[in-house]
């Protein structure tokens, strides 16, 4: 029986990786190259300098650079120094317009309902306690921001509800 399958086909993964992993050594070997020379260039333009006048450039760069950070440090505590403004953020007049008034929504909030909320509250938290957990706590948030806000917003409104019964 002949087999009908290419064994070399080009969607292979190995030859993806190969592929990749060769384009990151040639990349890596450029980078290489560039640093190498610009290392030459500079070694070039610094021969004659003699030891004195390495120290005088070596003075030099400390007094600018410990200058320039107690300016930093000297103009941040001071209270004259520059505030960040706020701008105000414009409502985009392309937007859909949601009509409140027409929808109706289900307000209603069962018992078990808010105790399962409050379940996942309890194992968002316990999460956070190990390293192990916090990995899986950081992706739930990455891929749903907001849920606490949510979970926390349904809460109190839940519990504004009970409160005016």
């Amino acid at each position: 029986m002949k087999f009908t399958f290419k064994r070399n086909s080009r969607n292979n993964p190995e030859s993806v990786k190969y592929k990749e992993r060769f384009l990151l050594e040639r990349c890596n070997e450029v980078i290489f190259l560039l640093q190498h020379k610009c290392a030459q260039w500079l070694e070039q333009k610094t021969a004659h300098l003699s030891a004195k006048s390495w120290i005088v450039i070596l003075f030099c760069f400390i007094v600018f650079t410990v200058g320039g950070n107690i300016y930093l440090i000297v103009d941040g505590l001071n209270g004259n120094s520059n505030k960040i403004e706020r701008s105000l953020i414009s409502r985009s007049t392309t937007a859909a317009a949601f009509d409140t008034k027409n929808k109706t929504f289900n307000t209603s909030l069962s018992k078990t309902e808010l105790e399962r909320m409050a379940r996942f509250q309890m194992y968002m938290d316990s999460l956070g306690r190990s390293p192990t957990g916090k990995l899986i706590q950081d992706s739930i948030l990455r891929s749903r921001p907001g849920l606490l806000d949510s979970l926390v917003i349904v809460e109190n409104y839940y519990r504004s509800q009970f409160k005016n019964q």
